[in-house]
């Protein structure tokens, strides 16, 4: 089976990846004989080899303006050469017309991802694909209430790892330096993975934090991703907040900040999914999270953590105390974390190369 994937992903190209992006791509390869991944960006990346099946092409465009016919471009110019049965895109948008495209030149089968949880879609499109593919049952009904037909949609969140991070060994120290560990013992330590995007919802985030801080104290956030504490502090963090900003981690080294936490906290107003829930209760911890499409579909309310409404920072503060004065009940409620993700999303990147390859046969 050969496979020609469109994503806006910049990491597979050679920007900052953050998680396992690139882990997971070399995992989808190991079961198809070609995977080669077109990349929409503007100029300056190159392409890249991330295995022997695996490979990444930039568009390299002027502008995002010329996404869609560059897109067209190199697809066309890579089907010249390869030829491929399925196409996957990542979006239902300017990937997706790319695909669409290509599958009426070439007679490819048509893939369509819904990688966030939109609520605008090229229906048009849509309806032309061969199937689509959303992360949560939320996702699917709502398109079926917006006319998609429900024997299209297909169910199969994110893979995510889950053994990487539930038998994982801290090995003598070696990703938390000493003074972070100090830090990690004096206060008690919220976890965040995200980057600096609107739909994380920061502000309810920080807004949150500081409540913690003004009514219990000692109150830390560990924040992974590309927020730095400059940022974070002139954005509304208070400074009783003790604030560790970590630009970069290494996908390997991700476990390490999940079990040196407390909990996870998830404070975005939109999520298709939310893998950093399922990797927080892999690693046995508990979450707390904003009542997305995404995050009802991993946390049962009181089960592995808590869901609040979106953009209640008062709520968010008052779970996040509750599990932080209550450490042996986090410590049950990750146990159960680990068993219902282990069982419900344990298997996911086999479910994808099923679904490529119903399609293609």
């Amino acid at each position: 089976m050969r496979v020609l994937m469109i994503s806006i992903d910049k990491g597979l190209v050679g920007a900052n990846p953050l998680g396992d992006v690139i882990e997971r791509h070399k995992r989808y390869g190991e079961f198809v004989e070609v995977l080669d991944i077109i990349v929409l960006c503007k100029r300056g990346f190159k392409r890249q080899q991330w295995s022997e099946r695996v490979r990444a092409y930039p568009t390299n465009s002027l502008s995002r303006w010329f996404y869609y016919i560059d897109g067209v471009r190199l697809g066309r110019k890579l089907f010249g050469k390869k030829g491929y049965d399925l196409i996957v895109t990542q979006d239902p948008f300017v990937t997706a017309l790319i695909g669409l495209s290509l599958k009426r030149k070439f007679g490819a089968k048509l893939l369509i991802h819904f990688h966030g949880d939109f609520r605008r879609f090229l229906r048009s499109v849509i309806n032309q694909a061969d199937a689509v593919r959303v992360m949560s049952l939320g996702q699917k009904e709502y398109l079926v209430r917006a006319g998609v037909a429900a024997d299209k949609i297909c169910v199969i969140s994110t893979p995510v790892e889950v053994a990487r991070f539930e038998y994982w060994k801290d090995e003598e120290g070696a990703v938390l330096d000493s003074s972070n560990r100090q830090l990690f013992e004096e206060y008690d330590f919220v976890l965040m993975v995200g980057r600096k995007d609107r739909v994380k919802d920061f502000d309810t985030l920080f807004r949150a934090l500081n409540l913690v801080a003004e009514r219990r104290g000692r109150v830390g956030l560990c924040l992974l991703g590309n927020y730095t504490a400059v940022e974070a502090y002139r954005n509304g963090l208070s400074p009783a907040v003790k604030l560790i900003a970590v630009p970069f981690v290494q996908t390997k080294d991700l476990p390490a900040y999940y079990r040196a936490c407390r909990l996870t906290v998830l404070s975005s107003y939109s999520e298709s999914f939310g893998k950093v829930l399922v990797e927080a209760n892999a690693s046995g911890r508990p979450v707390v999270a904003t009542a997305t499409t995404g995050a009802k579909e991993i946390v049962k309310d009181g089960h592995n953590g808590f869901l609040v409404n979106i953009g209640d920072a008062k709520a968010l503060a008052e779970k996040i105390m509750y599990l932080l004065d209550r450490p042996e009940e986090a410590k049950q409620m990750g146990r159960r974390g680990q068993l219902l993700v282990r069982e419900k999303f344990g298997d996911n990147t086999r479910k994808v190369i099923n679904l490529w390859r119903e399609l293609v046969k």
